[in-house]
């Protein structure tokens, strides 16, 4: 995705809550699941989760 993108939702949703999960917790969970992960979704729900959006989007992180 597009560096807009990001920043669009990141503009819709607001300052966040949580400090960005870190690079090596990202690493940890790649190497765990056997793929890479996009560096937007990452962004995104390293900023944000948990949350829920409109009812519909529930996002979880369940950081180490």
């Amino acid at each position: 995705m597009s560096r807009d993108f990001t920043e669009s939702v990141i503009r819709t949703l607001g300052e966040a809550g949580n400090a960005p999960a870190s690079a090596a917790a990202w690493d940890d969970l790649e190497r765990e699941l056997g793929v890479r992960l996009p560096d937007d979704y990452k962004e995104i729900v390293g900023r944000y989760a948990p949350v829920q959006l409109n009812g519909h989007l529930f996002v979880n992180l369940t950081r180490p």
